[in-house]
């Protein structure tokens, strides 16, 4: 645990520096419950203007924000800057959850009841009354924090679901819970089963969108809209002569993908009536493909987890040359940005996908230079 080292004397005179602990002890306080064990990025030039005058009260803000760490208190996140940007151009301060205790010394800010206890005591007198079948410790280890809604409305919510008999979607169940918020339940399909083993939930079908040209010589996935919409106009014109699938980044690697009733295809291109029938007949009934199969995402390790699953699901798909090459290139001359720079730090390596070229010479670049993402080419 962090000790309550003495305050710095120089703190209260410093009120740009104060007003930034005090909103990483806000954010401290809002976390839920499966979230308190991660660390907090707080901008710095966002949040102390004075660096950006970049002249004597800069570089003295700076001299305390580095006192900072010395204290073990955070530490620095660089950002992306030129030979004659100052070194916070960019950066950010990482928080680890055990800074909140000195944090709390400091700022006279002691800590109410932990949120997590009253999240248990609201689950623990709904289960009391009855209001789940199943079993309650899921619910019980993480605290599902809702903005506006207290823990009891937020349990009440959940009880609730045990007066529904008509089958719904997730999204559907989530709107008529949380006040029209349909995302609040999302990969939470096993915690509500948990509670309520016999919930009628209904599968949502994935919207899958497929353009497919005039001539078809093999399917090309493709991770991001604008990406794909550029594709599609024949931009690049590698991707010309190929199906074009745009499946919403990960939604392309669920389960049900290849099931007749998990997906709807929605159908644009000159090669509709061409094409169509070979299609479906691939994707869903395991005919030949209608050529190589491939990939092109970001590049970065979402980026390759998304091919190494779509590389379960449909065997045989390497990463698109034509369309990571002169990414890797402006990689390689360049460098990209990292993953704490484009909040990308819960992004994990893949290891491997399976794939040769994103295995020897995608992923290493990644791990030596940082990401990138496909919209820079147009």
């Amino acid at each position: 645990m962090q000790t309550e080292s003495p305050t710095p004397p120089w703190l209260r005179d410093e009120p740009e520096l104060l007003a930034l602990l005090g909103k990483v002890l806000d954010r401290f306080d809002k976390q839920p419950g499966e979230a308190r064990s991660q660390r907090l990025y707080i901008p710095l030039e966002k949040n102390l203007p004075a660096l950006k005058r970049q002249d004597d009260e800069a570089d003295r803000l700076w001299h305390f924000v580095n006192e900072l760490t010395r204290q073990n208190l955070c530490t620095i996140a660089a950002g992306k800057r030129g030979p004659y940007d100052p070194d916070w151009k960019g950066a950010r301060l990482a928080f680890e959850p055990e800074a909140e205790t000195t944090l709390r010394h400091w700022l006279k800010r002691p800590a109410e009841t932990p949120a997590i206890q009253h999240w248990r005591q609201a689950v623990e007198t709904a289960a009391a009354e009855g209001a789940f079948p199943g079993e309650i410790e899921p619910l019980m280890k993480r605290r599902i924090a809702i903005p506006d809604m207290s823990d009891a409305e937020v349990v009440a919510a959940f009880a609730s679901i045990g007066a529904i008999k008509a089958p719904l979607t997730l999204r559907q169940l989530s709107a008529r819970l949380f006040r029209g918020d349909s995302k609040r339940l999302d990969d939470r399909e096993s915690l509500l089963l948990a509670l309520f083993p016999d919930l009628p939930l209904m599968p949502r079908p994935l919207v899958i969108n497929v353009y497919l040209p005039t001539a078809c010589n093999g399917v090309l996935f493709i991770e991001n809209q604008d990406s794909y919409t550029l594709a599609c106009d024949g931009n690049p014109p590698a991707a010309s002569d190929l199906a074009l699938v745009y499946a919403a980044g990960f939604r392309g690697t669920a389960q049900r993908l290849r099931q007749r009733d998990g997906v709807r295809l929605h159908y644009a291109g000159p090669g509709q009536a061409q094409w169509q029938d070979a299609f479906e007949n691939w994707w869903f009934d395991l005919d030949p493909p209608p050529g190589p199969l491939a990939f092109w995402g970001d590049l970065d390790f979402a980026g390759m987890n998304i091919l190494a699953v779509l590389r379960q699901r449909f065997s045989q798909v390497d990463a698109w040359e034509p369309g990571y090459r002169p990414l890797l290139d402006q990689l390689t001359a360049q460098g990209g940005h990292t993953l704490e720079a484009a909040d990308k730090q819960n992004q994990t390596d893949p290891g491997v996908t399976g794939c040769n070229y994103a295995d020897r010479e995608l992923l290493p670049a990644i791990r030596a230079k940082g990401c990138i993402d496909q919209e820079l080419l147009d």
